[in-house]
Order: structure tokens, then C-alpha cells, then sequence
């Protein structure tokens, strides 16, 4: 069983469920709930095996409610208390209130697309599920305002991460230099890759300097999704000390995180989700 434990990631063992957390995030764990759960410790089988939170395969619901039964019984969260709509790589952030939250109950599977939540009261937990995309913490410690993210390179491509904090600063005063953002688990330069020119171009009309976050080997590119992600949070006027990497690659490590690319590379069309959850408490 891997440890991914280091200066800037906490690995929390509870039998065998697993999540991860942030050290930087933690310095306000009496404000804010994350965790980031590892696919161990779940009911779900097959290509889902254990903790799958993908409802959209042909796993089944139930299980998939079971397992978030799990994570909130092990970190002490109402179930209840746990919201999100359906994922589609948009770049749609909804912002989660007293007002709107019992349509978005996780239970009710709710179809509105949005891949990014804000929120900024006490007791509601965004849900956000990935299995190679970026799962991205924003979190404004002045302010007490928390964005979570689902990025993939659709999202990436349209900056969703840069619509999250522009609305943490219009609807709730953030500051850029109080921001902090945290980068979870996904897939990396090392196995993000392509032969498709005209894929490529998708970053290179957005990025400049290719050299800087695209390398080559052989007949294959291979894209770095962290790094334009944080030159632009860098350039928005986030501090470089206030972006924190889990430096994980869910590939790499797809035998405790779900990978999309994994499951193809096993000729296998269905792939689970893990989780990343946040709240204000």
C-alpha cells in the first residue's frame, strides 16, 4: 500500500479507507473540512473496485451512495450535507447557498452542468469527481470562501480555475494575494500525451512558448496541465508560496486512484471516480 505522505500532503489511513489532505489547507482545519479519498475502501467492483463515485457507468447508484455513506460515517460529515450537479467539462461554476443547495443534495443526481462550486456558509460540502482532471482547492482564508474545481483539459482550455477566483473576487471581496490554490491527484506530463497536431494547437493558441509545458519523445507529445494552469494563476497574482502541488500522478498510481487512461490502456471502456470534498465548518 503506497504512502503518499510528504511536506505538503497528508495521508490519512482509517482501515482501509484512505484519503489525502492538504498541510497548507489543514492550518484551518477549524474553518475547512477537504479530503481527497483514494479508491480503496469502498462496496463497488470490477473497473469500480472500491470507492467509485461515478454514476454516469454502469455501476450502480446504490453503491455509489453506500460509498459516500463511508466517506462521511469515517470524517464525521452529514451525508446530507453533500451537494453537487452533473460534470461536463464546462466551465460553469456554480455558487452553493442556503438558497439553491437542496436541489444539488448529491442523492437527487441533479442534471444542471457545473464543474466548479463556491460557497461561502458553514455546512455545505461540494462534491467534485475525477479520475485523471484536475481536483483543485481555492480557498480565500480572510474571506472564508471556498471554490472547489474539477479541471480537466476541456476545463483547463477554458480556464474554469480562473472563473472560480474571479467570482470568489466580485462576490466576495478575495484578494488575490490571500488565495490559496491546491492541486490534487490527476494525470501529468508524464503520461498526458497525444500524436494529434491538431489537439496540441488547443494549448499552443492559448500558451505561448511550447517548449515550456510541452516535451517529445518519438512520435508522441506530452502535455504538462499543472504548469499552464499555475503560470496563469501566477500571472493572475496568486503567490507562488500559496500554490501547493500534490505532485501525484493518477497513472502512474492508478492502483489507489481511478485513471481514465489507466482503464483504456487495460482495453476497458468503464473507469471509476474518486473524490474530492470541501467544506466550511
Amino acid at each position: 500500500m503506497s504512502n503518499f505522505n510528504n511536506e505538503e500532503i497528508l495521508h490519512v489511513k482509517k482501515g482501509d479507507f484512505e484519503y489525502l489532505q492538504f498541510k497548507k489547507l489543514n492550518k484551518y482545519s477549524d474553518r475547512l473540512f477537504h479530503a481527497i479519498t483514494l479508491r480503496h475502501g469502498g462496496v463497488s467492483s470490477g473497473e469500480y473496485n472500491s470507492l467509485n463515485f461515478r454514476v454516469s457507468g454502469k455501476h450502480s447508484k446504490e453503491n455509489v451512495l453506500k460509498n459516500l455513506n463511508i466517506v462521511c460515517e469515517k470524517t464525521n460529515i452529514d451525508n446530507e450535507k453533500i451537494y453537487k450537479a452533473k460534470q461536463a467539462h464546462t466551465s460553469n461554476i456554480l455558487i452553493l447557498d442556503n438558497k439553491n443547495k437542496e436541489e444539488y443534495k448529491f442523492k437527487n443526481f441533479n442534471k444542471d452542468e457545473y464543474d466548479g462550486y463556491i460557497t461561502n456558509t458553514v455546512g455545505i460540502g461540494a462534491l467534485v469527481t475525477v479520475a485523471d482532471c484536475n481536483c483543485i482547492v481555492i480557498y480565500d482564508p480572510v474571506n472564508n470562501v471556498v471554490a472547489n474545481v474539477h479541471s480537466g483539459w476541456k476545463g483547463t482550455v477554458a480556464k474554469i480555475y480562473e472563473n472560480a477566483i474571479n467570482l470568489m473576487q466580485k462576490k466576495y471581496n478575495s484578494k488575490m494575494e490571500d488565495i490559496i490554490v491546491c492541486f490534487g491527484p490527476s494525470i501529468r506530463k508524464c503520461c498526458f500525451s497525444s500524436k494529434e497536431n491538431s489537439f496540441k494547437e488547443r494549448f499552443t493558441s492559448i500558451w505561448k512558448n511550447e517548449s515550456e509545458y510541452i516535451s517529445y519523445k518519438e512520435d508522441r507529445f506530452f502535455i504538462d496541465l499543472v504548469y499552464v494552469i499555475t503560470r496563469d494563476l501566477l500571472e493572475l497574482g496568486i503567490k507562488e508560496e500559496n500554490i501547493i502541488d500534490s505532485k501525484i500522478c493518477t497513472m502512474c498510481n492508478s492502483n489507489d486512484f481511478f485513471s481514465n487512461r489507466a482503464s483504456k490502456k487495460r482495453n476497458s471502456d468503464e473507469f471509476g471516480t474518486f473524490a474530492l470534498v470541501t467544506m466550511l465548518i
